[in-house]
């Protein structure tokens, strides 16, 4: 008996000689008779194809494809998962990968089995690894199947050249046990990604297309979410923000002024590659970035990739009360990674916040009364001017609005 540890997870199987005694026997017998598939798994040239998951599964496709844009009004829901499209990205990005994955982890049971059983010709030595492989899938554990969700898989234009690949050539060649067991096992490896990394998979394209310019060192055309104009982009580096998870791109932007119409400006920009669109361009108007902002950049990707700063050693100075400093554990959502408490002053402790102001003011203006930005007055003046606006409501609009609503 041999036992065999998956260099890709933790599996282990244990090889009797004899476990696999019936292919053994028909080949030392000379009466060797091809596998007949299970009816269930039999492809008829159907275009749609049943994928069996559990639970856990199907809720992390829905997820992704919802965090990655695969999404569709249906019934109302805008924010409806499309599985079918979402699937055909990871088949379309990842299959060739996974694929290497399979064959490596194939490899170290093929070696085993002919040490162990050298007598076996090489077909049944195939054959028998197969089998193995699908054991080490969870899907066939029977907690899973009597709680299996089924996905119909739809062949489309973007991915039939793989879905023809899997039906023809895998499944009725023998080196898959299961279609379904080989999706699952696929969505499983997968998984096991951390989400920067699933997302340069499924956006592998942009990704390629961007890295490219960045190493040229071009200015490009690009659009961002919905927006139908195109932005002229200086790309400086791609980044993942700790915090999200997300993959973005930090960049200097030629563009309006919203400020001063009709001036022109540059300003550093993080986008997140989700969102750009898939048609990347090189950009008729091209510009050079300041060696001022390339140390903006720099310094974003250490403090703050998902929000650029504009400027060399940004920072703000933050006092808070005790309040205030039990909010920093309580509001994590675009929360500064650096935030580091200098002095006390009588109830307030005093924080040095490096990076993004921007991203530093969309935080702490939800801490209300207990976050009081200092050393800066444009920020001040926007605060008092947001006050004005609520003590006005309550003090001439909302008696107006209750007298109406009792009447």
């Amino acid at each position: 008996m041999a036992t065999i540890k998956c260099p890709y997870c933790s599996s282990k199987i244990k090889l009797e000689r004899f476990q696999y005694k019936d292919i053994v026997d028909s080949e030392l017998n000379d009466k060797y008779v091809e596998e007949k598939q299970n009816p269930q798994n039999y492809y008829s040239g159907n275009d749609t194809t049943n994928i069996y998951v559990d639970e856990e599964m199907c809720k992390k496709l829905d997820q992704d494809a919802v965090e990655f844009g695969f999404i569709r009004n249906k019934n109302g829901n805008a924010h409806s998962p499309n599985r079918n499209a979402f699937i055909s990205a990871i088949m379309t990005n990842y299959y060739d990968e996974f694929n290497v994955e399979e064959e490596q982890k194939k490899n170290v049971i093929v070696d085993t089995l002919k040490q162990n059983i050298p007598l076996l010709k090489d077909v049944s030595t195939n054959r028998i690894a197969s089998c193995i492989m699908a054991g080490m899938d969870t899907l066939a554990s029977e907690k899973i199947r009597n709680k299996k969700i089924i996905i119909k898989l739809k062949k489309t234009n973007m991915n039939e050249n793989i879905y023809d690949d899997i039906q023809y050539n895998k499944f009725f060649n023998n080196s898959i046990s299961s279609i379904s067991e080989f999706y699952y096992s696929m969505f499983q490896s997968f998984f096991k990604l951390p989400q920067y990394l699933r997302e340069q998979i499924i956006f592998k394209k942009k990704f390629k297309d961007l890295r490219k310019y960045i190493e040229d060192g071009k200015t490009i055309h690009m659009k961002y979410k919905k927006d139908k104009n195109y932005r002229n982009v200086f790309p400086y580096k791609i980044v993942q923000s700790v915090e999200e998870s997300h993959n973005y791109l930090l960049c200097v932007e030629k563009t309006e002024d919203r400020n001063n119409p009709g001036n022109i400006i540059t300003m550093c920009i993080s986008y997140r590659i989700d969102n750009i669109g898939d048609t990347i361009k090189l950009s008729n108007s091209p510009f050079e970035i300041t060696e001022s902002q390339k140390q903006a950049l720099k310094e974003s990707i250490l403090y703050s990739p998902s929000s650029a700063q504009q400027e060399p050693g940004e920072h703000i100075l933050v006092a808070l009360t005790s309040t205030g400093v039990g909010l920093l554990d309580a509001i994590y959502t675009f929360k500064p990674t650096h935030i580091e408490p200098i002095k006390q002053i009588r109830e307030y402790t005093i924080y040095k916040v490096y990076g993004s102001k921007f991203q530093s003011y969309t935080y702490f203006k939800r801490f209300g009364e207990h976050a009081i930005i200092l050393n800066d007055n444009s920020f001040k003046q926007s605060q008092l001017i947001s006050a004005q606006k609520i003590i006005n409501n309550y003090n001439s609009i909302s008696s107006q609005l209750e007298e109406e609503l009792n009447q």
